[in-house]
């Protein structure tokens, strides 16, 4: 999954504007949206956890060796996602501790992108990124763990949605003042009403709610507007694709 050097043939043109909302009203928001996120994704997992214990512990002579393993694996894979998904709330609660202020140094982003594929690997052996980026090496004044915590959010939700079938896509593209990250899948189309309120912690198709969306979707945001960058969600031909900005670091006049 490492990058490939290779030109940019397609990406997002567009570049957003940041929320102006005061910090203490957007703490507010995003505290909201972040429960309520919170009560819609975590009972399904926490429920199946649940469900399968009182099943092994209930049934143990009963159940065959297979049906045994079956359990304890939907188990740990019920676990690992709380872990992630606690991952992102600390992710988020680190970031507002001094009212959304983050410290930022110049990265590169190859290196950026770099980090979050070994991650993601971890968690998803095997998968298959296809990355593009330019040839030219970009630095921008980032907080590199948060960033690396959204393009992995973004590429996992990505993996979940094809299930498999074809390799997830990685474009990263310079747009004037801002650098362009569009993270495309090939699962279904998004319903148009989950695109029309993305950000307030219920949004989700069907799959999507099975791995808690909503709460990764409410850090990327949060992340990115601490970083005056932007998000959007969309539908392409074949799936849907994830597209944030950030902005190049401001030339100083001399």
């Amino acid at each position: 999954m490492a990058p490939a050097r290779n030109k940019i043939l397609e990406g997002n043109k567009r570049s957003s504007q940041s929320d102006t909302a005061c910090p203490a009203s957007e703490n507010e928001r995003v505290c909201s949206n972040l429960f309520r996120a919170i009560s819609h994704d975590m009972r399904t997992p926490l429920a199946s956890i649940i469900g399968n214990s009182l099943t092994l512990q209930e049934n143990w002579e009963l159940l065959s060796d297979l049906e045994k393993l079956a359990g304890v694996a939907k188990i740990y894979e019920d676990s690992d996602w709380l872990i992630n998904m606690v991952e992102n709330l600390l992710a988020v609660t680190r970031m507002r501790e001094d009212n959304a202020a983050i410290h930022t140094s110049e990265e590169l982003v190859e290196e950026v992108i770099g980090e979050a594929l070994q991650k993601l690997e971890k968690r998803h052996p095997g998968s298959t990124v296809h990355v593009t980026i330019p040839e030219n090496y970009i630095f921008l004044p980032m907080d590199a763990l948060l960033i690396e915590q959204v393009i992995i959010n973004l590429l996992e939700n990505a993996l979940n949605r094809s299930c498999g079938r074809k390799p997830v896509e990685l474009f990263v593209e310079e747009c004037g003042e801002m650098l362009s990250f569009t993270v495309r899948d090939c699962g279904t189309a998004i319903p148009e009403d989950a695109l029309e309120h993305p950000f307030e912690g219920t949004f989700c198709t069907a799959a999507d709610a099975q791995r808690g969306w909503g709460i990764m979707i409410v850090t990327c945001k949060a992340i990115l507007d601490a970083h005056q960058g932007a998000l959007t969600i969309r539908n392409h031909r074949y799936g849907a694709e994830f597209v944030f900005t950030l902005p190049k670091a401001k030339e100083e006049n001399i």
